[in-house]
């Protein structure tokens, strides 16, 4: 009777401690799933975070590349500083901007904007640089930085408006000088916004702005041509009184 109790309680033992053992690694089991369950989860919220920052990115980028904010209302609906580019061979007024001016004044050409055979062609100098018409097929490509053009169906000019990058950009002159990739960010200290304002045909909003009369105001934009702006300032004179000089951004 003894000896039956004895196998009886081992019995019960072994299968107690089996239970235990068999919960245990049951319970570990479950843990290390529920770990890597949660671990899954958590890595894919990361990557869905990480895509929306991309995301952002991608469209601040854009904004700050070609939003013109309407600003078309004034540059082209106002000043009709369209029209001064366009030229009038291309149903604008006097000669026109071509790409050596646009150039030369401190503007800046996104090269990657531009088709491959065109940059080619570039380097080849057998682009016109001379021609209006040129630097219009540019805004059309949105090719020229902070400019952006609007273009009707039938192809002419109709506005232009600025964006973020006028001022903040520049280019890497890594196909020739104002010719390049985009480097955002980047003051655009050698910009006469003078000579580029002045060309407009209207100015007489400005004029009523200031409560001065339009050939004070052609003075004025005039003046910054005169002084060449440096690559650490903006100059200009003032109306009456002595130089005006503000660090660029």
């Amino acid at each position: 009777m003894r000896s039956s109790s004895k196998l009886r309680f081992r019995l019960y033992s072994s299968c107690l401690i089996a239970a235990l053992v068999t919960v245990s690694c049951t319970s570990s089991e479950l843990h290390r799933t529920a770990m890597s369950s949660a671990g899954g989860q958590r890595g894919g919220f990361d990557e869905v975070i990480g895509q929306h920052a991309r995301t952002m990115l991608d469209e601040g980028r854009q904004t700050f590349r070609f939003d013109t904010f309407g600003s078309e209302a004034y540059w082209g609906g106002a000043l009709q500083l369209h029209r001064a580019i366009a030229g009038a061979k291309l149903g604008g007024v006097g000669p026109g901007v071509s790409p050596k001016t646009a150039l030369a004044v401190g503007l800046k050409v996104d090269a990657t904007a531009l088709p491959a055979t065109l940059v080619e062609q570039i380097k080849q100098g057998k682009v016109d640089l001379d021609d209006p018409a040129t630097t219009v097929a540019l805004l059309k490509l949105n090719a020229v930085v902070g400019v952006k053009g609007f273009i009707n169906e039938a192809g002419r000019l109709t506005s232009i408006g600025l964006t973020c990058a006028i001022c903040h950009s520049t280019v890497d002159n890594s196909i020739s000088a104002g010719i390049g990739r985009r480097l955002d960010g980047w003051a655009a200290r050698d910009l006469n916004v003078g000579v580029v304002v002045s060309l407009a045909p209207n100015l007489q909003p400005i004029a009523d702005l200031l409560r001065v009369d339009v050939p004070t105001v052609k003075k004025v934009l005039e003046s910054w041509a005169r002084v060449a702006s440096t690559p650490c300032s903006t100059r200009t004179a003032r109306p009456f009184g002595p130089t005006a000089s503000r660090r660029a951004p």
